[in-house]
């Protein structure tokens, strides 16, 4: 295995060589949001759109790999475009967020129920520790890039997050991001 430089373009997520690539599209997420007959209207109405795209960088034999997310912006009656959210299948595993550009919020919880939240603005590098679920959440008006890090047998558990919600939500209140309780949150 040899060194390797990968440029990655702040602005728009791009990353050269890139060895993989998703993009979620707003169907995609229905169960995440509140508003599920909204988001339906928008989907009908505005083609579908893209809430995020993911492209990695994986090395062959390498125990990291790395990559981008990079996030549109918009709202479901004023709840904000996010992520999935997810825990690693790995719990002894983190992971590490450094935003490029635009402003969002990274919403972790803890298996225990402790819920915290970092704000992710340029230059924020948010350290996410071993079994902490988390969300990203664009809560700006222009896309929202960062890079994140993690070994690659982290792994992704979305199940629990789908089948019980995150315990906050982020909303736009009056022109703020605000976090509030997950109404629809069950254990």
């Amino acid at each position: 295995m040899l060194p390797e430089g990968v440029l990655i373009n702040g602005l728009t997520g791009e990353v050269s060589p890139g060895t993989g690539k998703y993009t979620k599209r707003l169907s995609e997420l229905r169960e995440i949001f509140q508003d599920q007959t909204e988001l339906d209207r928008l989907v009908e109405v505005e083609g579908d759109p893209v809430v995020y795209e993911v492209i990695e960088y994986r090395k062959e034999g390498s125990d990291l790999f790395f990559g981008t997310t990079t996030m549109e912006p918009g709202k479901v009656s004023g709840e904000f475009f996010m992520t999935r959210g997810h825990f690693h299948q790995r719990r002894d595993m983190g992971e590490v967020y450094y935003t490029q550009s635009g402003h969002g919020v990274l919403l972790l919880e803890s298996r225990k129920g402790e819920t915290k939240v970092v704000r992710m603005d340029p230059g924020v590098c948010a350290f996410i520790p071993p079994d902490w679920a988390h969300r990203s959440i664009n809560v700006g008006s222009e896309k929202l890039v960062f890079v994140w890090v993690c070994n690659v047998d982290a792994g992704h558990d979305y199940g629990d997050i789908l089948k019980h919600g995150m315990r906050k939500i982020v909303v736009d209140w009056d022109g703020k991001d605000t976090i509030m309780n997950n109404p629809h949150y069950s254990l």
